[in-house]
């Protein structure tokens, strides 16, 4: 069962995360034996409980990680000069006159400070599929939008 879509840096970082969390996992349990040994599962030894705390975030966490991983589809940019997943979009803004470029990602892995952008936002929607010379609309948080797609980069 696919439920997500994810490009192979997304891919990528999200195996780098579950590895590190596995790691950080380790030094936990190692925290945890190590409080019970001087303090025992007593309610008054904070470090057992901190540990502990610590220890049902981190699987929750890698429980999330593991799930979408499982059901992710990875999926690269085919240069058919279509706006696809991964690929880089120029976009003039036609109220404006600004140029934006953006990185059309899965969900999950957008990240507004470099320009990736998720499939799924607004805008990232709207460009898929799209050419270059086409111009969209699109309501994004800081209202409508119109953007005429100037260059499409796998």
């Amino acid at each position: 069962m696919v439920n997500a879509v994810l490009t192979e840096s997304g891919f990528v970082k999200l195996n780098a995360e579950r590895d590190r969390l596995h790691s950080e996992r380790e030094a936990i349990l190692t925290r945890l034996r190590s409080a019970l040994e001087s303090g025992g599962a007593f309610p008054e030894n904070g470090e057992y409980l901190d540990a502990r705390h610590e220890l049902g975030l981190l699987d929750r966490r890698l429980a999330v990680l593991d799930r979408r991983l499982h059901r992710a589809a990875i999926v690269a940019p085919c240069p058919d000069g279509e706006v696809d997943l991964g690929e880089r979009v120029t976009v003039l803004d036609l109220d404006t006159g600004s140029t934006a470029d953006y990185r059309i990602v899965g969900s999950g892995e957008s990240d507004a400070t470099v320009g990736d952008i998720s499939c799924e936002s607004p805008i990232g929607s709207m460009l898929l599929g799209r050419r270059v010379g086409d111009v969209i609309e699109a309501d994004a948080p800081g209202g409508r939008r119109r953007l005429e797609i100037v260059e499409v980069d796998g």
